[in-house]
């Protein structure tokens, strides 16, 4: 693995549970739009009772994905915070917390760093090849 995909693991992480956060919303909204069907008896059909179980079994499952992929994120988070941590050139890991943690574009961080365009990506080189000396050892 590369050092940027190592470092990558952080955001591909926050997509993954953002996507089931979005997941769970949906298939809540979904429920609250179930409504009972009366038949000609005036009572509510066992119908809409298996669909509304059926939605709540499913509501269970994704808040358990959910959670999964947050304790997944946490962790993740830790790793790559510590692996940028271990850089010694402060600039450097400036460089690697707004790119992989922030998920800020080279543009952004150079104004904000006050770098060079140009520069920037050679220091980020720079700081991928420590990263990587880190990982190796």
């Amino acid at each position: 693995m590369t050092p940027k995909e190592y470092l990558l693991q952080y955001r591909d992480a926050v997509r993954r549970a953002s996507a089931a956060q979005e997941h769970l919303a949906e298939l809540r909204a979904m429920a609250e739009r179930i409504t009972p069907n009366y038949g000609a008896s005036g009572g509510g059909t066992h119908q809409t009772g298996d669909r509304l179980g059926a939605a709540v079994a499913k509501i269970v499952d994704a808040e358990t994905k959910v959670d999964s992929e947050i304790e997944l994120l946490i962790a993740t988070e830790r790793e790559i915070k510590r692996a940028i941590d271990s850089v010694e050139d402060e600039r450097l890991r400036n460089i690697l917390y707004r790119r992989y943690i922030c998920g800020d574009k080279w543009e952004v961080i150079a104004v904000a760093l006050n770098i060079e365009y140009r520069w920037l990506l050679r220091l980020h080189g720079r700081a991928l090849q420590e990263v990587q000396n880190k990982i190796d050892h």
